[in-house]
């Protein structure tokens, strides 16, 4: 004979198993820096790079940061084919060399806050020191089976401006082994990739949007997350935040 469960505990479990059914999180009270790195499998000086920006992951705790690992497609011609680049990589990859007042794009290239960061050698990095101006929620519903993420956000700004805003798939633990090109036997880890990324020029600080990305087939989406950033003109940080995958 089955046990049975009291009528008040079943309706207990059902609204915490609706309340699970999607996930919300909000941002910090200050604003989060976003580290953004362009990297290829087929640069040779690109793994010191990709080393460096998993280490960032210790960091999650202590000092949080929102980053991102963009692999370009342009240096697929010398022998090795990046399986996780993208064209559109590339182009965001020059308008932040554009935005930063640089002329040469190259890998490994690392930019905080829209800027570009030399120091990233030593291992500095900045904390979020200054006031968020802008606040940011958003409900991320639980993957689907063909790898689809809904996304909600809502943001409310202290004026109005227009706003540039990036939500990106990123996973971590990936590796590659590497049999052409300059990386030729080794093999690869990386961290913060980006898989699929949205992006929205919108006129308000203030705003809800909807938007749906997709996670390829060969993902596993226990090592996902959502990024989500808003910049001003300059692409410069106004506010990020990381949101966690959520369970199905």
């Amino acid at each position: 004979m089955g046990t049975r469960i009291p009528f008040a505990v079943l309706i207990a479990l059902t609204a915490q198993a609706a309340l699970a059914a999607d996930c919300t999180n909000s941002s910090a009270d200050h604003t989060i820096p976003v580290v953004e790195l362009f990297t290829s499998e087929g640069c040779n000086s690109c793994p010191p790079a990709d080393r460096w920006l998993s280490s960032l992951g210790s960091r999650q705790d202590t000092a949080p940061l929102s980053v991102l690992a963009y692999h370009v497609d342009y240096w697929d011609y010398i022998g090795w084919r990046d399986r996780f680049a993208d064209p559109s990589h590339g182009q965001r990859h020059q308008q932040l060399v554009a935005a930063s007042g640089g002329r040469i794009r190259y890998t490994p290239q690392v930019f905080v806050d829209g800027r570009e960061y030399t120091e990233w050698r030593s291992g500095a990095m900045p904390a979020a020191t200054a006031r968020a101006t802008i606040r940011l929620q958003a409900t991320l519903a639980p993957v689907a089976a063909d790898g689809s993420i809904v996304l909600r956000l809502a943001a409310r700004g202290d004026g109005p401006r227009p706003v540039h805003v990036t939500v990106a798939a990123v996973e971590n633990g990936l590796t590659s082994a590497v049999t052409a090109g300059e990386n030729e036997g080794r093999r690869l880890r990386h961290d913060f990739v980006v898989r699929d990324v949205s992006e929205f020029s919108l006129a308000d600080a203030s705003f809800r949007l909807d938007t749906k990305l997709r996670l390829p087939v060969d993902s596993r989406p226990e090592n996902g997350s959502v990024v989500v950033v808003v910049r001003d003109r300059q692409l410069r940080t106004l506010q990020s935040m990381v949101v966690p995958l959520c369970d199905g």
